[in-house]
């Protein structure tokens, strides 16, 4: 049994695809192939069932390839280990975001790590909350950045607030409520609502509240681009919630008022998996991260 065969049979199992292994892996279709059954002939068991649309494991297979993952996690952090021992810092950095990331300049953060670290391969990918903390729970991603409160994840996870901003009512210009220094959830609730598809962290996060309230929106359309949503306000197709930074961006026009009497806010948190050891690459990042947390502006609230 080599190295080698258990990561390609690790890499059919998450693609489900011989052909799909194969390019993760720079092999061709036929070589998958080839160690795949040099492994079912050693082990004397079938790892996948093959159909003509899908490659699925079998219970074996599925055994196989949980063990697989902790041998080639083992493997990986001592050839990490040796390599920091060594002063090298490579290998590869998988990350997960959402966006909006509020005050905190990800970008910023991302560029110097890379500056620091040039060896290291960076990998981002965008998804929802639920997407990203499951990647996180496979140990698919080293970290990700998501709107949630720290103090709500679960013993599984490890996360710092990074920031956190204030949400604005967005209106179109002459809107009667924008004579007002603030909105109230009651008001929010009454008017047509700009949101965002089901999953939507924002969205997730507003119905959340106004069910606290005993409020429910009044969705009248759904968009997938905070861009678009914006440009709807605009032009009087209802109001909308937004991060205040994203809501004072250029472009066009609309009219923001603070949700109250009390700030409702948007937080944006550092998240990775507690009990896991992590690799020197994402060590090293969370941190940069952290410390680049401490210079981030304070939540921004308007009385």
């Amino acid at each position: 049994m080599e190295i080698r065969h258990l990561r390609t049979v690790v890499a059919i199992a998450r693609h489900g695809s011989f052909t799909k292994a194969g390019e993760e892996l720079h092999l061709a279709q036929s070589a998958v192939s080839q160690q795949l059954s040099r492994l079912e002939a050693e082990l004397n068991i079938t790892l996948f069932t093959r159909s003509s649309r899908r490659v699925e494991l079998t219970a074996d297979g599925e055994f196989v390839v949980a063990h697989a993952k902790r041998v080639l996690a083992e493997v990986d952090g001592l050839r990490d280990e040796l390599d920091e021992r060594a002063g090298l810092l490579r290998g590869d950095l998988r990350l997960g975001g959402m966006w909006p990331t509020g005050l905190y300049d990800l970008y910023s953060v991302i560029a110097d790590f890379h500056e620091q670290h040039p060896g290291i391969a960076m990998h981002f990918v965008e998804g929802t909350q639920e997407e990203l903390l499951a990647q996180i729970r496979a140990d698919e991603l080293d970290a990700i950045f998501t709107a949630v409160d720290p103090d709500a994840l679960g013993d599984e996870f490890a996360a710092t607030l990074l920031s956190e901003e204030e949400f604005v009512c967005t209106l179109p210009v002459g809107h009667p409520l924008a004579a007002q220094d603030h909105i109230t959830f009651p008001q929010l609730a009454g008017l047509d609502l700009v949101t965002y598809r089901e999953n939507s962290a924002l969205r997730h996060r507003l119905e959340l509240t106004l069910d606290d309230h005993g409020l429910t929106p009044r969705n009248a359309f759904i968009c997938t681009e905070m861009g678009a949503v914006r440009a709807l306000v605009s032009k009087g197709m209802g109001i909308a919630v937004i991060p205040r930074s994203a809501a004072e961006e250029p472009g066009p026009p609309i009219e923001l008022r603070p949700i109250g009497p009390t700030p409702f806010t948007w937080p944006v948190a550092l998240v990775w998996r507690a009990r896991r050891r992590q690799p020197p690459a994402a060590k090293a990042f969370l941190a940069l991260a952290i410390a680049r947390a401490e210079d981030a502006p304070p939540v921004r609230l308007v009385a």
